[in-house]
């Protein structure tokens, strides 16, 4: 399949950044960076394009200057070519340094525009911060429309402004979620639009993209011509029609179709997915209405953010606390603080006087470059690597993750598997994927456990009792015998679950997720608010304060430890009003 993608004649491809490098450190045991270098390899005649999201890298806060520059020094040394940066504020300030160093390493600049819809932003106000991106370096200017919400109208009107003003090439990245984008694109076109992005059909429509033999069909049929190679476009989406097939079972239908609320709630389709995941692992994707809406009047809460990572995740993890909890702000997330005190820079409206108070106090949100209030960090992650790996890839991976990242390189240099506490629970749960019906009586799956994968035949389902034994042959040479319980059986009770009626001092979980830090120790005296741990849900770290004053009976969690939804942490002792 990459050599059919390396002829095709596309302007780039877009192969690394934003999440997949937390996924392949997270979730796949891989190595992002050899990733990058094999797919170089791969493509040797296709620019490679990556998306950056300017002070924050692939991470969920910012990082400082020497991170940025050093980050993009490498990843224009493994094989990156084109820089997609944009910053989830539009704040230039976020994007200055990232865009410096792009081209003091000789990769190309792609400033862009964060899209969205909303009373305080205007295509005035893009315009000009897209000649403030012009000024800082960039040499084409990308409207990112996260949710597909960019319709023929309104990108005609954009860009035919864009090209009058700015006069930089425009490239044009949407989504299929709301119905518009074929539509959104061919307007585009009309008004000046140079490049678009598309994926293959497999993976295209629903919240991803247009698929490309559709659109370069399209123009090229018509008054456009695109240069596409369509019969090596047909032989790579081929191969990977057969990739999808092995992934069907647990692709969510959901994120595949048109929903053309998307139209009133603004949210993209990797935060609907995220939510979607999110739900499902706390047993609530009934509540996926109002936790849409809720999304909404967060994201007024904060001054209309646009939905684009970071903001997506820190307005759609308050949306779902906020549901979940049943009360407004009742656990507010550290990154809803972060952002309420300035740290992720300029908000593009005012947040509400009340929400700020309930998050931060009285504190005075900073009004400086967040980054500029950072201390060095490189040699730090340098350092703390140095006994795992000398490669400097690796301390710039440790920056971003380090939790994560530690664990993937102890695995690698001790031969053996990250401990799969470093996962979130659902992930640690085993997946099956159906990949085709076998012989007679029989069927194959290919399942993941401990990030291992297994293939296992199911030869023999037979009737026992209340359940049915089950005839497993897994990889091929162990054979074992399995009996599956109907609803409503006795389930096993593991570290992290909920144990019985949980009282005033019982400290539980409110979702799933990893704990981070643990603050207290058995037999301290706590107060009531005091800081006991920091919980990771949603890639969020959440601080959990206790409810009541007392003394700390017990601690049933530790740093690194999976936990499920209402699973006790602790448990304290209120102290008795005399």
């Amino acid at each position: 399949a990459a050599a059919a993608l390396d002829r095709a004649g596309y302007f780039s491809l877009e192969v690394w950044g934003g999440a997949t490098f937390d996924v392949c450190l997270r979730f796949l045991n891989e190595c992002p960076w050899e990733r990058l270098r094999a797919l170089r390899k791969a493509l040797p005649n296709t620019r490679l394009q990556m998306l950056l999201r300017g002070q924050n890298r692939f991470g969920y806060r910012h990082y400082a200057d020497d991170v940025v520059d050093a980050f993009v020094e490498k990843a224009r040394e493994n094989g990156i070519d084109v820089f997609r940066i944009f910053d989830a504020l539009n704040d230039i300030r976020n994007l200055v340094r990232a865009m410096h160093a792009v081209r003091r390493f000789g990769g190309m600049v792609e400033g862009t525009i964060s899209y969205t819809v909303s009373p305080v932003h205007t295509i005035a106000q893009f315009v000009a911060f897209s000649r403030q991106l012009k000024d800082e370096g960039a040499e084409l200017i990308c409207i990112k429309d996260m949710a597909g919400m960019i319709s023929p109208a309104a990108a005609f009107e954009l860009i035919s402004a864009l090209k009058q003003e700015v006069g930089l090439p425009v490239h044009l990245h949407t989504h299929c979620a709301s119905g518009l984008a074929p539509a959104t694109f061919l307007a585009a076109a009309r008004a000046g639009l140079d490049i678009v992005d598309c994926a293959l059909s497999p993976f295209s429509w629903g919240t991803s993209q247009p698929p490309t033999e559709s659109i370069a069909a399209m123009f090229s049929e018509g008054e456009f011509e695109c240069g596409i190679d369509l019969d090596a476009v047909y032989e790579a989406a081929e191969h990977f029609q057969k990739v999808r097939e092995r992934y069907m079972p647990i692709l969510d239908t959901r994120s595949e179709r048109v929903d053309t609320r998307i139209l009133q709630h603004q949210i993209p389709g990797g935060m609907l997915s995220n939510l979607l995941s999110q739900l499902t692992a706390q047993g609530a994707r009934d509540k996926l209405p109002r936790v849409l809406e809720e999304t909404a009047a967060v994201r007024r809460d904060l001054g209309y953010p646009p939905l684009v990572t970071p903001t997506s995740q820190i307005v759609g993890t308050q949306a779902v606390f906020n549901v979940i909890a049943g009360e407004r702000y009742k656990m507010v997330s550290e990154e809803v603080k972060e952002y309420c005190r300035g740290r992720y820079g300029r908000s593009p409206a005012p947040v509400d006087p009340e929400v700020r108070r309930k998050a931060i106090g009285d504190e005075v949100p900073i009004e400086c470059r967040p980054a500029d209030r950072l201390e060095p960090e490189l040699q730090k992650a340098v350092e703390a690597t140095a006994s795992l790996s000398g490669a400097q890839e690796d301390a710039l991976s440790y920056a971003l993750f380090p939790q994560v990242a530690v664990a993937f390189l102890k695995a690698r240099k001790g031969g053996t598997k990250p401990a799969t506490t470093e996962l979130p629970p659902e992930q640690l749960k085993p997946r099956a994927t159906q990949v085709e019906a076998v012989q007679e009586g029989g069927r194959t799956f290919h399942v993941t456990v401990d990030r291992k994968p297994h293939e296992v035949q199911v030869q023999q389902a037979a009737g026992d009792g209340g359940g049915r034994r089950l005839t497993l042959l897994l990889d091929g040479k162990e054979r074992m015998e399995v009996v599956v319980q109907p609803k409503g059986g006795a389930k096993r009770k593991s570290r992290g679950q909920a144990g019985g009626g949980a009282g005033a001092g019982t400290i539980t979980a409110p979702m799933p997720g990893m704990i981070v830090k643990v603050m207290v120790k058995e037999g301290d005296a706590v107060e009531k608010g005091s800081l006991l741990l920091v919980l990771e849900a949603m890639k969020m770290q959440n601080e959990i304060k206790s409810p009541v004053t007392g003394k700390v009976r017990k601690v049933a969690v530790a740093a690194g430890d999976s936990i499920e939804t209402r699973g006790i942490m602790l448990e304290i002792e209120p102290v008795k009003a005399e």
